[in-house]
This record gives structure tokens, C-alpha cells and sequence, in this order.
């Protein structure tokens, strides 16, 4: 489904992003993820996979990440797939939110996402074709309680699919996203388990998602199988 298709995933050691890079790795891709402070997992989730290629990414540092895939691009040639994966979540009162709160996740929710795609979308532009797939979350499309910061950037991702998708796709490039509800692990393992139930009790499928079924639907978006899906939040909530 992807063989031969070279794709980046950002925050690949998170419980998402391993999950994303394993998924596209067993459909035929070669997988190049980005790691921050996670080295060891990164290095052995590259043993594992055998083919992939693990990076060093400060989100926070836009020239880093500028000049990181620039570098890439002269030893593959081009990006297939870009899967924007990386971010942080905060647990904390909105009334007791600092500026360096504030900072930390715009700066890698919304910016590093940013700035990681307007890195890799030159190359695609440069080969007229390539897929963008965005990660946003349920917290940013329902009414929950949960963290303000991380609730308000990653709705932010539904707004830069709808945009960037009809402006790429001239050169033949398509941009979805796609919008996990509550998962078995990953920052749903800071949800309080009343909050846990609550979710259960309005859940269709009446349970938690797992990063696999999440990671599924990205591989198939980036395949051609998904060639007439464009501009698309896809949800994958159970039904809330």
C-alpha cells in the first residue's frame, strides 16, 4: 500500500507516534520519526523496525527544524508523507496558567507543526505531490474538561487542514487530519477516571480507542487508496 513511499513523522516515540511508524513501516514505507528527549526509545524503536531512521528534533527551534529536514532532503530527495504527531499537553487550572505555559504549547502544538510543514511541503512542492496528515484531538472539537492550552492548539489543526488543503492542491499534494477521542494510553493516562466513565457512557463503541486503530486510519490516508480525501478532519472517537 505505501512501498516505496518515504515518510516523516514527528514525536515518533510517543505512544501515538510508535504506533504511526509502525503501521506505515509494515505497509511498505520507509520511515524517517523525530525524537526529543526520548533517545532510548527512539533507538530501539529504530532496532525494531529495522528500515527506519530516527532524528533529533527541537520543536521549540524553528531554524533547527528548517535546517534538519533541508539536510534530509539531500540524502533522500524527496518526502512522500509528513505526519504531524509531536505535542505536549499540560495538566493545570486555566486560572494558574503562566506565559511559559502559554508559550510551551503554542510553541510545539501549533508552531512546530507550522514550520515542520512549510519545511517538508517545499520538497513536495518541488515533486508536485505528497500528503500531509495532522494530528488534532477530540479536546479540541467537543465540549470536555480538559487542559485549556492543549484543547485550543490542537483545534487549531482543523483550521490549518481546511486552509492548506486548498492551496497545495494545485501541486497535487492533500492534507487531512485526523482526530483521536479518548485512547488506552498516552496523555489519556492524566484523565481522571470520572471523566474516563463519563466518556464511556456517551462513547458509541463504549470504550477506549487504542494508538493501532488511530495509526490504521493514517496509513490508509496516506495512501493512494485515499486519493479523493482532501481537506478532511477524520474522526476516530467510537461515536461522541
Amino acid at each position: 500500500m505505501l512501498a516505496g513511499k518515504i515518510a516523516f513523522v514527528s514525536g515518533g516515540t510517543g505512544y501515538i507516534g510508535t504506533e504511526i511508524c509502525r503501521a506505515l513501516t509494515r505497509y511498505g514505507a520507509q520511515v524517517i520519526f523525530s525524537y526529543h528527549a526520548n533517545e532510548e526509545k527512539a533507538r530501539e524503536l529504530v532496532e525494531e523496525l529495522k528500515s527506519a531512521r530516527a532524528v533529533l528534533l527541537n520543536f521549540r527551534d524553528p531554524r533547527q527544524i528548517t535546517g534538519t529536514i533541508e539536510t534530509l532532503y539531500k540524502e533522500v530527495n524527496r518526502i512522500d508523507i509528513l505526519v504531524n504527531n509531536a505535542g505536549v499537553s499540560q495538566v493545570m487550572p486555566f486560572a494558574m496558567l503562566e506565559e511559559e505555559d502559554v508559550d510551551l504549547a503554542i510553541d510545539i502544538n501549533m508552531k512546530g507543526t507550522i514550520f515542520l510543514t512549510k519545511a517538508v511541503v517545499r520538497g513536495m512542492i518541488r515533486n508536485r505531490t505528497g500528503v500531509i496528515i495532522s494530528m488534532g484531538s477530540i479536546a479540541g472539537e467537543r465540549v470536555l474538561a480538559v487542559p485549556i492550552m492543549y484543547a485550543m492548539t490542537k483545534a487549531s489543526i482543523s483550521g490549518f487542514t481546511y486552509a492548506l488543503a486548498p492551496e497545495l492542491k494545485k501541486f497535487g499534494i492533500r492534507v487531512n487530519s485526523v482526530v483521536p477521542g479518548l485512547l488506552e494510553g498516552g496523555v489519556a493516562q492524566g484523565v481522571p477516571e470520572d471523566l474516563k466513565a463519563e466518556f464511556m457512557k456517551h462513547c458509541a463503541a463504549g470504550r477506549a480507542g487504542t494508538a493501532q486503530e488511530v495509526a490504521e486510519v493514517v496509513a490508509f490516508l496516506a495512501s493512494d487508496r485515499a486519493s479523493y480525501i482532501n481537506g478532511q478532519n477524520i474522526h476516530v472517537n467510537g461515536g461522541i
